[in-house]
């Protein structure tokens, strides 16, 4: 007696994405199967559903030795922390010079950094879970450039998901000088496509490079017109840019800096002190009401000793930040309780983003890559 379809495909879906892949290659049909849109979107929602956030967090840092960029998953379990490295796909990307743009529903976007790679950049989506990568074709912007006195002065980047229009896009954001004139070009990289397309775009000058995706929109903090600092968005649907005013900080009368975090599927504002010993830490919430724009300001943190800057938001309201060694801190708000985990690269070199196991595919190759756990805690 044959084992019903469905039974077949909601007892495979609830299994690990690695153990998935070497059952495709048992049966014909399961191969089919995992391939399947609809199982890789079933798949997908029942990861992010899940109540263990063990694996959520991918940390990458410096290494204190090599230099290399290091990628690691943070996992938690009964013995305390764990890190489970992950082999960047080294045959198309230098981990010394590497740029972890972005993660969204188990695609990673690495992107070069080196400024000799600025006019002919290496980018790509990675999928670990599944060992598969796709480098993206050549550059618009790069094509068309053919004036030896345009210099790169800096690239921004950016990378999620717009679930109406079911695309994952990658945006690549150039500054440009000549002369002593500056200008913006941008261009935008459809998966769903596969090509890029150079966009319209207004002044601005990106300085916070990290950037935070959230319900189809890309975020980043930026300089306009007069040095007048704004939040530039970018619409992943429509391929438009917009502007946000930042909310009046003219009361915090020491030298701050900014960044945006997504906490609870809401935009934060994430301001700090970063002179002297200790850091202060102030949160304004973005509400957006009848097509405008406002900001509540949520909670003060500090002075904190130790601290180097924040990092991000967790899941549950929790606080990444590092510390003045390197290392990864979890600060729990409620309890002002600040847990070390001694991941330690070199200083201001810590990232955090947000991470779930996932088959979707990156329509590009395989590479055999292994991974190793280190016990830290």
């Amino acid at each position: 007696m044959a084992f019903p379809e469905h039974l077949t495909a909601d007892i495979l879906s609830r299994l690990p994405a690695k153990s998935l892949v070497r059952f495709s290659s048992v049966r014909k049909e399961w191969q089919a199967l995992i391939r399947d849109p609809h199982f890789i979107s079933q798949h997908l929602n029942l990861n992010i559903a899940k109540e263990d956030q063990s694996g959520r967090l991918l940390v990458k840092y410096r290494c204190n030795v090599t230099r290399k960029n290091v990628i690691s998953l943070l996992l938690h379990g009964t013995h305390g922390y764990m890190l489970s490295k992950l082999e960047i796909p080294s045959s198309v990307m230098d981990s010394h010079h590497l740029k972890l743009v972005g993660s969204s529903n188990g695609l990673l976007c690495l992107a070069h950094d080196k400024s000799a790679h600025l006019w002919s950049p290496m980018i790509l989506l990675w999928n670990p879970a599944i060992r598969e990568f796709s480098v993206l074709p050549d550059s618009v912007i790069d094509s068309v450039n053919d004036d030896d006195n345009v210099q790169v002065r800096r690239i921004a980047h950016g990378f999620g998901y717009h679930p109406l229009i079911d695309d994952y896009k990658v945006v690549r954001i150039v500054s440009l000088s000549c002369f002593g004139n500056a200008w913006i070009r941008a261009e935008v990289y459809s998966q769903r496509v596969d090509c890029w397309q150079e966009v319209n775009t207004f002044h601005f000058e990106i300085y916070e490079h990290s950037c935070t995706a959230l319900n189809g929109l890309l975020y980043w903090i930026a300089y306009g017109r007069g040095d007048r600092e704004l939040i530039v968005s970018f619409d992943m649907c429509d391929d438009v840019f917009g502007e946000l005013q930042l909310p009046d900080l003219s009361f915090l009368e020491i030298p701050m800096c900014t960044k945006l975090a997504d906490l609870k599927q809401s935009l934060y504002l994430i301001v700090y002190t970063f002179s002297g010993r200790q850091r202060e830490i102030y949160a304004w919430k973005m509400i957006e009401h009848d097509a405008e724009v406002f900001w509540k300001r949520e909670w003060t943190i500090g002075p904190l000793l130790g601290i180097e800057r924040p990092l991000g938001c967790g899941l549950y309201g929790e606080i990444y930040m590092e510390s003045r060694k390197g290392e990864l801190v979890l600060y729990n708000p409620s309890s002002e309780e600040a847990k070390h985990i001694p991941i330690r690269g070199l200083r201001c070199s810590l990232e955090v983003h947000f991470y779930v196991e996932s088959l979707v595919p990156t329509k590009g190759q395989h590479e055999v890559l292994q991974e190793t756990n280190k016990r830290i805690m």
